[in-house]
């Protein structure tokens, strides 16, 4: 899968880091996230654009994203289309409401994909399993999991963990793995029932 990486040298994001730790009396929320970004480069951590991963990605031949993009608490990834060429990332399939559940919603801005597929409210993907191994001990409702969306019955296969830095889209990539053999069976038994 083909992400947007940040790309700061190391040495130069430790710096960074420094000057604005040095001036954090002074920091807005933005300051924080900048500092914060700087910080898990010069430790040699990857920070990429999700949402930009997901536009760049584009469009798969029946008009849907090709990357998709859920909390790593949930099971499934819901996307629905907007009539202006936009969309969002849901954690459910249930009707808009004013601010509920925000956190398990991701927006794509209108106009980004005009050529769309629209003929359903809602298209749904399975979310990969995450291995025992790599899934966070405790809190997974503080990650996300960035996959190659398959928009029909089917699991996915080339998962990254990502953890997102504040309310921007940089996101510090915790994990990728792809999906075995034995856990594909496992998430496609479930698909099923």
């Amino acid at each position: 899968m083909e992400t947007q990486k940040i790309i700061v040298d190391r040495a130069e994001a430790k710096e960074l880091y420094r000057k604005y730790k040095t001036h954090q009396h002074y920091q807005q929320p933005m300051d924080w996230e900048i500092q914060r970004a700087y910080q898990l480069i010069a430790q040699g951590r990857v920070i990429i654009n999700a949402v930009q991963s997901i536009i760049s990605a584009g469009l798969n031949d029946e008009g849907l994203p090709k990357l998709a993009i859920v909390r790593a608490d949930q099971p499934a990834c819901f996307w629905r289309p907007s009539i202006a060429g936009g969309g969002e990332f849901r954690s459910d399939n249930s009707g808009y409401r004013h601010n509920e559940h925000y956190s398990r919603r991701l927006r794509i801005a209108d106009g980004t994909w005009p050529d769309q597929q629209r003929d359903r409210w809602h298209y749904r993907a399975q979310a990969p399993i995450i291995p025992i191994h790599l899934r966070p001990k405790r809190a997974l409702e503080n990650y996300h999991v960035l996959f190659e969306a398959e928009w029909r019955p089917a699991p996915p296969v080339d998962p990254i963990l990502l953890r997102r830095i504040g309310k921007s889209d940089l996101w510090t990539v915790c994990a990728a793995w792809e999906l075995t053999p034995i856990e594909q069976a496992v998430l496609a038994s479930r698909i099923n029932a």
